[in-house]
């Protein structure tokens, strides 16, 4: 069933690709527009509501000027998660020990966190867009690809701190750092069922207990 629908789903998703890619930078400016109307229309109707009258409305342009970039409203809302998962990711790379500085693992997880959490806060209408990451096909290859690259990255950053650690452990408790972290800000600034700074103090726990054996295997390799 899964090899039916890989496929269908990375059509549907090249689909939603904007009809053309601003060059200008006023047509950068427009597509900004677009998102970030798309974005407050989200936050404050739901995604239920959303038409493209809508977001042109709320962006100060005509119909037609939005769909010059997106086909319908579906692409406008794959742009908009397409958007904030490159930015997470870009706040994940940004502590990264390749790029320098003197941070150990935990400080390394901490500032990462700290990030990523201040884009789950500022981000209007992340709580209409995130279920929309499983339900929407497309949205769900994007998400999945996404997921992939956190890991990625998580890894190789752990492997610099760790670097005698069993790989097989390192990126398994990538994963783990990817999903704990996703749930833990979903939770408490999305969904708010929590105090944040109680469940940031678990998340933190948790993220020593998962990362301290892989530095025990370095000592005592």
């Amino acid at each position: 069933m899964k090899k039916t629908q890989k496929p269908a789903a990375r059509l549907a998703a090249a689909e939603l690709h904007p009809r053309r890619k601003p060059a200008q930078d006023r047509a950068k400016q427009t597509v900004d527009l677009v998102l970030q109307a798309a974005a407050s229309e989200i936050e404050r109707e739901g995604l239920d509501k959303l038409t493209t009258k809508r977001i042109a409305a709320a962006a100060g342009l005509s119909v037609g000027a939005l769909y010059e970039y997106f086909p319908n409203k579906e692409a406008v809302v794959y742009a908009l998660a397409n958007r904030w998962l490159t930015r997470v990711r870009e706040a994940i790379d940004q502590v990264h020990p390749r790029h320098g500085g003197h941070r150990d693992v935990f400080t390394y997880l901490n500032d990462q966190f700290l990030l990523v959490a201040k884009l789950y806060e500022d981000s209007p209408g992340l709580g209409g867009l995130i279920p929309m990451m499983s339900a929407m096909p497309s949205l769900n290859v994007l998400t999945a690809e996404h997921d992939e690259l956190v890991a990625a990255n998580v890894a190789s950053a752990l492997r610099h701190y760790a670097p005698h650690a069993d790989i097989a452990r390192v990126d398994a408790a990538s994963r783990c750092i990817g999903m704990f972290c996703h749930s833990v800000l979903c939770a408490a600034l999305v969904q708010k069922t929590a105090p944040a700074e109680l469940l940031f103090a678990h998340l933190r726990t948790c993220l020593i207990a998962m990362t301290a054996p892989l530095l025990v295997e370095r000592s005592g390799s």
